[in-house]
């Protein structure tokens, strides 16, 4: 699991380069509209500052009036730093690494920038990208890098909700397949928290929003804790050694309950937040300008993913849960003998599971910005491949499991059509369970096995 974390971190930090001061950078920005023409339309992409504070460069793309886009780049120069009385004073504007001349300098600056508020009013907002160029790379090294987050990404979430399934699984040998609704469960409870800090406090825009971000990470492991408690109470719990198919028709129709109840109290419609502008990190960039880049929401949640699915692998390595949780697991009669409560074991992986589900839905708010009645059906079951595919029953390897679907989404729809993503997906299922049921980490072929 080291490399996951090393990976992790580099992508976190990896475009943490210093900002140059806000107001040089409105001064730079507001010089750029001035060199193209009028009715330009201006989208910048990142604003770097020079390491001594008295320069600012901003790379953009420009579309001029009757002409294609492009990338174009100006870099300004002031005549002390931030710290200092002349750092709004103009000496230097090169665009596109051409220097302007001194009467252009002198113009730009005297019936332009010094204009204040009334020039400032045109400059192009400031950048998504906090700040930096990342590492230089070819053009197939920033697609790569790319790739290799939106992997990450959607990897993360899958493994996260696969060990859910494994907590479970591992004890009973049956799939309870409600893990991907009290996902939407739990992100209901995360976009009504951010609700709640845009309207019942004093913060505004992106502040609102991450304070609801923070709250909703304390509420929804509480509210879909809750309610996986009461499942396992009620349904897990009796049904784990019914014979049949009776914990996944029960299961499944938990699905439906639970999708029709969030319908009915919310609404038919996609709930979205308001993230404002989505903030983030450039992680590389190549000499035509294209960059590859990681929002701080998206870092986010694959950290909080990734160390909620390692939590849980540690916990049930080390701790007296974990020792019951492995005795039940390999011998549930012997475990019995031995004084461990096999029904409380399996009511406390549950619940254990539904708050890595909550985790589940705050990756799905914060990062995509958007919660959905009907999405915990398609989530669960793409979760329960990776579970499949890493060897269910087996922790670690439901999160490489997860990992590796993840991947494998990404690859395909950098590559392939995306519209046959999923049956891709399925199909891939199918031939691992007709070639090698246990999964790639499990047993190549094992015993009779309960469902």
């Amino acid at each position: 699991m080291r490399p996951l974390l090393v990976l992790v971190l580099f992508l976190t930090l990896a475009g943490c380069v210093p900002a140059g001061d806000p107001v040089q950078g409105l001064v730079c920005r507001t010089a750029l509209v001035a060199l193209h023409p009028e009715d330009s339309a201006f989208d910048v992409a990142r604003e770097i500052g020079d390491p001594d504070g008295r320069g600012v460069s901003v790379v953009y793309t420009v579309t001029e009036p009757g002409g294609r886009s492009r990338r174009a780049r100006i870099a300004c120069r002031f005549a002390d730093d931030r710290a200092a009385d002349g750092r709004l004073d103009l000496v230097f504007v090169a665009q596109d690494g051409a220097p302007l001349s001194e009467t252009r300098l002198f113009l730009l600056e005297r019936y332009w920038t010094d204009r204040g508020a009334d020039a400032a009013i045109f400059a192009p907002p400031r950048p998504s990208a906090l700040a930096g160029d990342g590492l230089a790379l070819p053009h197939g090294g920033v697609h790569a890098v790319q790739v290799a987050v939106a992997a990450l990404t959607t990897g993360s979430l899958y493994g996260l909700l696969a060990v859910a399934y494994c907590l479970v699984y591992g004890l009973i040998g049956r799939v309870f397949l409600a893990f991907g609704e009290i996902a939407i469960v739990g992100g209901y409870a995360v976009a009504i928290a951010v609700g709640i800090a845009l309207v019942a406090t004093p913060l505004v825009g992106e502040s609102a929003v991450y304070a609801g971000l923070g709250l909703g990470l304390v509420l929804a492991p509480l509210v879909a804790g809750a309610l996986a408690r009461l499942l396992a109470e009620s349904v897990v719990a009796p049904l784990a050694h019914r014979p049949g198919y009776a914990m996944i028709v029960a299961s499944f129709g938990l699905v439906i309950v639970l999708a029709e109840g969030l319908r009915l109290a919310q609404g038919g419609a996609e709930l979205w937040i308001a993230p404002g502008r989505i903030r983030g990190l450039v992680l590389a960039t190549n000499p035509d300008g294209a960059t590859a880049t990681i929002t701080l929401t998206q870092a986010a949640a694959i950290t909080l993913a990734i160390a909620g699915a390692l939590g849980a692998i540690l916990l049930v390595a080390r701790t007296r849960f974990g020792r019951a949780w492995r005795a039940v697991s390999d011998d549930p009669q012997a475990a019995a003998l031995m004084g461990v409560d096999a029904r409380a074991t399996l009511v406390a992986a549950t619940t254990l599971a539904g708050v890595l589900a909550a985790l589940a839905g705050w990756f799905v708010v914060a990062h995509y910005g958007n919660i959905s009645f009907g999405g915990g059906l398609l989530l669960g079951l793409k979760a329960l491949v990776a579970a499949i595919l890493g060897g269910i029953g087996s922790l670690p390897g439901a999160l490489l499991g997860g990992l590796l679907l993840g991947l494998g989404e990404t690859l395909w729809s950098a590559f392939l059509p995306g519209a046959y993503r999923d049956v891709a997906v399925f199909l891939a299922l199918a031939a691992l369970l007709a070639l090698r049921p246990g999964g790639l980490f499990g047993d190549a072929h094992p015993g009779s096995q309960r469902v």
